[in-house]
């Protein structure tokens, strides 16, 4: 069901709120004050703090995975695959609210709410595992075809990799993140090289 344009607003006013302070830290007078109208209007669209909140999480996953869809599309043959995904997290993180809050709440849950962010969360993982999988068998630098062990193992140390660098985000700063990301980088795409090109799986 299409929002309307006043809830739509609320929405994207609490991505921006929750981007910045926590679940519990998080003001609905804030948010309804960014919008322009008084906190209780707020209920006549959101039964809850709890209901706007995983609606702005459902909003930011959104667009998370639009965005992610769109940087492995253009991502061409000879980048290592999901490497330009992994790239824009670190340059984007300080300055778009729906991913730092995506990330954040995806990492740091309300404890009511654990389970159902859990799942979403996953869901996103799910999508970009697949992304880098169909990017796989097209890196030009990869002469064989992957074994279906391979194919999980290479997919699962892939999520590693985002796992890792969206942790190191959220709990110290970008420039380390960037060194995370290349040291990790560069160890995974010698074993894909080594794998890949040999047979080997282990």
């Amino acid at each position: 069901m299409a929002r309307s344009k006043a809830t739509q607003r609320i929405v994207e006013a609490a991505v921006t709120h929750f981007a910045a302070a926590s679940y519990d830290g998080a003001s609905l007078s804030a948010i309804a004050e960014a919008v322009g109208i008084r906190k209780a209007s707020l209920y006549a669209h959101f039964a809850s703090k709890e209901a706007l909140f995983m609606a702005a999480f459902e909003e930011a996953l959104t667009a998370e995975c639009a965005f992610a869809d769109d940087c492995f599309a253009g991502e061409g043959s000879e980048a290592l695959p999901g490497s330009h995904y992994c790239q824009a997290l670190v340059r984007r993180f300080g300055d778009v609210a729906h991913l730092r809050f995506f990330l954040r709440a995806s990492y740091m849950p309300p404890a009511t709410l654990t389970e159902r962010v859990d799942t979403l969360h996953e869901e996103y993982l799910a999508q970009l595992k697949a992304l880098f999988l169909d990017k796989l068998p097209c890196w030009e630098k990869a002469t064989g075809t992957p074994t279906l062990i391979q194919v999980s193992q290479f997919g699962e140390a892939y999520l590693g990799i985002v796992d890792s660098l969206q942790v190191k985000l959220i709990y110290t700063t970008a420039e380390l993140g960037e060194r995370r990301l290349a040291a990790l980088s560069s160890v995974f795409e010698d074993s894909l090289i080594h794998h890949l090109n040999t047979g080997k799986t282990s």
